[in-house]
């Protein structure tokens, strides 16, 4: 068994070395995605899109949370000077419970939008990035682009960023 062990520690080395030399000629670039992305024109006009659709979605909500507040002052006041009817207040108390729980889910669904939003603008920007990084890589003989936050040490690298940029007219 010994043996065995041996042997697969031999065979996973010799693997190890084999794909290190047929990619030591193989060059590594990074990239600050970063510095690329928002300095993409696209990327700045989807941005300002999702903060509009945002101060609107936040509009929408704080014009339901007046509506909310005004009706309870309303109940509050009709409590007070006793115009309102037992019922009439348990009516009003349900009725501003739901309006609560209707203002929650407009809250999560004003989230749930701007977030789709976001995803939706973003996409084809992450795959133009995604394109001019593989072209710059093909073009240039790169065998890997990497994120320059993943180095946690390097020694030198390529930087690929201005490259990607000036692909990507930036």
């Amino acid at each position: 068994m010994k043996k065995f062990s041996n042997l697969l520690f031999v065979i996973a080395l010799f693997g190890l070395f084999a794909f290190a030399q047929t990619n030591m000629n193989q060059q590594t670039a990074f990239v600050d995605s970063d510095e690329i992305i928002t300095n993409m024109p696209e990327y700045k006009r989807a941005k300002s899109e999702v903060e509009a659709y945002g101060v609107q979605l936040q509009k929408n909500l704080e014009a339901k949370q007046q509506k909310m507040a005004e009706y309870y002052q309303e109940v509050m006041q009709g409590a007070q000077t006793g115009t309102l009817s037992p019922l009439q207040q348990k009516e009003a108390e349900e009725k501003l419970t739901k309006m609560q729980e209707e203002l929650q889910k407009s809250a999560m669904d004003a989230d749930q939008k701007l977030a789709q939003k976001e995803a939706d603008l973003t996409k084809p920007i992450y795959e133009k990035f995604e394109q001019a990084l593989k072209t710059v890589a093909k073009e240039s003989g790169y065998a890997y682009i990497v994120e320059r936050k993943l180095f946690l040490y390097s020694d030198g690298g390529i930087n690929a960023t201005q490259a990607v940029k000036a692909h990507l007219g930036i």
